[in-house]
């Protein structure tokens, strides 16, 4: 077993982009080697499960911790003992994230003379929501934001991701703060991955509502824009990051994670063409895209409108400065990955039922 400097801490590592990751840097040696210094502690639901069996397949020599988000006293030890922590699980569960912080406070704490320990979270360009409520807005208007010059602070505090991202920078803002903490802002993730989750959350969420509610409906006319990216890309994306972040070069810094050059995916469009395979697959009564009525937006609140209504364009100019390209974005595009993704999501939802 590794002594507590070189255990590293991965919460969500059977998830779609935690799993994605764990491919991406196994294909790149340097980070490879440096990681393999490392024992990776996982958190899992079940150890006895068929992801945490293809985890330990994945990664030989994982040890599984038995948990979930709400088991903070587990979360804050593990986190404590580790020198590195990937939370890759959930950006807004607020309880787990303080539990981590506390657990790297009390590890800086521990280890007065040693270096501080690295917290490497994923957040998501939401947090930029221009809150527009699903309106046209005319194309000087519309913004793309580079992390270049991304402040927290130039966003609504009641926008998503704000709350949980204010914990995290609070614990390491400052020179003398005993943690370094790194953002991740992924835009909408798209395409099939290569990990042990390798379906996008984007269909389960909306087609599960549009199935659930009969509905193919956007927040407001679903005129806003929001950027995408393959999940291979932000498998790279992240293999970058980690280099820097162990070599030293980046110290504290916040990274967005989309192509501001691919075409972006544009709510009403999206609910039209998804509606339609629904439909096709008598999952859906009326193929034709609504906005969906207040009964349905008021059940996920102010959070549903800034979320699913706003546009949030992100440019990852410091990632490229540093090499990082979204070539599998740029080989298969959103819309064309989208029809191959629906008839996946329908055949997996089909399934559930019988």
């Amino acid at each position: 077993m590794s002594s507590p400097q070189q255990q590293f801490f991965f919460l969500g590592a059977t998830g779609y982009i935690g799993s994605q990751f764990l491919e991406s840097a196994k294909r790149d040696a340097a980070l490879y080697a440096k990681l393999k210094e490392f024992t990776l502690v996982a958190l899992v639901r079940d150890p006895e499960s068929a992801k945490a069996k293809q985890l330990q397949e994945v990664w030989p020599g994982v040890v599984l911790v038995k948990g979930t988000l709400d088991d903070l006293s587990v979360i804050e030890e593990q986190a404590r003992n580790s020198a590195l922590t990937f939370n890759a699980a959930n950006s807004d569960h607020e309880p787990s994230i303080k539990a981590i912080v506390a657990g790297l406070q009390k590890r800086s704490a521990d280890h007065p003379n040693g270096p501080k320990p690295l917290y490497i979270h994923i957040s998501g360009l939401a947090i930029l929501s221009d809150n527009s409520r699903g309106e046209k807005l005319p194309a000087e208007r519309l913004v793309q934001h580079s992390d270049s010059t991304f402040r927290l602070d130039d966003f609504p505090p009641t926008n998503p991701h704000h709350a949980p991202d204010r914990i995290i920078h609070a614990a390491g803002a400052q020179k003398e703060d005993p943690i370094r903490a790194i953002s991740v802002y992924p835009g909408v993730i798209y395409g099939v991955g290569e990990g042990i989750s390798p379906d996008a959350p984007v269909l389960r969420i909306y087609g599960s509502l549009y199935i659930q509610t009969g509905v193919a409906g956007t927040w407001g006319p679903g005129h806003n824009a929001l950027p995408v990216v393959h999940i291979k890309d932000v498998g790279t994306a992240f293999v970058k990051v980690f280099k820097l972040a162990l070599e030293g070069q980046a110290k504290h810094d916040d990274y967005f994670v989309s192509d501001d050059k691919a075409e972006p995916l544009i709510l009403k469009r999206f609910a039209e063409e998804t509606g339609k395979i629904l439909h096709a697959h008598d999952l859906l009564k009326d193929p034709e895209h609504k906005p969906f009525p207040e009964a349905i937006t008021n059940n996920f609140g102010d959070f549903g409108w800034s979320a699913f209504a706003g546009n949030w364009l992100g440019i990852s100019d410091r990632l490229k400065a540093e090499g990082w390209e979204p070539t599998e974005t740029a080989k298969l595009s959103f819309w064309d990955s989208l029809p191959l993704e629906t008839e996946k999501f329908v055949a997996t939802h089909k399934a559930s039922r019988t």
